[in-house]
């Protein structure tokens, strides 16, 4: 299992999301409150971000979101604490891993969130049972080369891969993410809480773990828990589909149907 947190708004310094909350992400890495599967969340690390600045010269566009990753806990890495001290961001998408049995650990950066593509960054927040002999269910259509590039041997990074690949067939967020819901149920299901943004709006799915939301007066925050005591934060009903932006915040439940789910 995993603990994670995206956020899109105003500029605000990672550290305010990250660190200094009294029950931060980085707490979560040692002392979740709401994690149900695991309790220490010590087999990897991320953090990606988007710049605040202008375009980059000469491309019209903003660059991909930075990223810094490891292998071991949270807690002993001084970089994320630094780049957290110092660094403000309009958005970002950071997680903590406890690794599944059966799974790469913490000897791999390549399975620690968030994965990332061009604009994108993603989270899975569960596992799939059967695994890795649900991975052939899952990944029915996918072309073999995008098998291959697989950050790692993860039910994770084939959600990624699977996100990736109905993105660039002209998918919106909501629909790829829908559609991963379908697979995962066809394949037998698992927990599948995901987080994905493009630096302007957080798609996510709560689906068998916790997610909140929490607005912010410039953003908003979408969180596997609460990093404080705030009675803004809100709970998301299991199995929705939520989509943020910074002026608002939107949920909806997904239907089941014997095809998959529709939205």
């Amino acid at each position: 299992m995993c603990r994670h947190v995206a956020y899109v708004g105003a500029p605000i310094r990672m550290g305010a999301l990250l660190t200094d909350p009294p029950f931060g992400l980085v707490r979560q890495s040692w002392a979740p409150r709401r994690q149900q599967h695991g309790v220490v969340n010590a087999d990897g690390f991320g953090v990606g971000w988007y710049p605040t600045g202008p375009p980059v010269a000469g491309t019209g566009s903003a660059p991909e979101p930075a990223r810094h990753r490891g292998a071991g806990p949270v807690w002993a890495d001084e970089t994320f604490a630094e780049l957290s001290r110092v660094i403000s961001t309009s958005a970002l998408l950071a997680a903590v891993r406890s690794a599944t049995v059966g799974m790469v650990g913490g000897q791999s950066v390549a399975a620690a969130a968030p994965f990332r593509r061009g604009p994108w960054l993603f989270s899975h927040n569960g596992a799939l049972p059967g695994w890795p002999e649900s991975a052939s269910r899952l990944g029915w259509g996918l072309d073999p080369g995008v098998l291959a590039t697989l950050d790692a041997p993860t039910d994770s990074a084939l959600l990624w891969a699977i996100t990736v690949d109905l993105l660039g067939r002209g998918k919106t967020a909501a629909s790829a993410l829908t559609e991963v819901i379908a697979r995962v149920q066809d394949a037998g299901g698992g927990r599948a809480t995901m987080l994905l943004t493009d630096g302007h709006t957080i798609t996510a799915t709560a689906w068998g773990t916790s997610l909140c939301w929490r607005r912010l007066p410039d953003g908003v925050v979408v969180a596997s828990e609460p990093y404080d005591d705030d009675p803004g934060w809100v709970d998301v009903p299991d199995r929705s589909l939520l989509t943020a932006r910074p002026d608002g915040v939107a949920v909806e439940p997904f239907a089941p149907t014997q095809d998959g789910l529709d939205r």
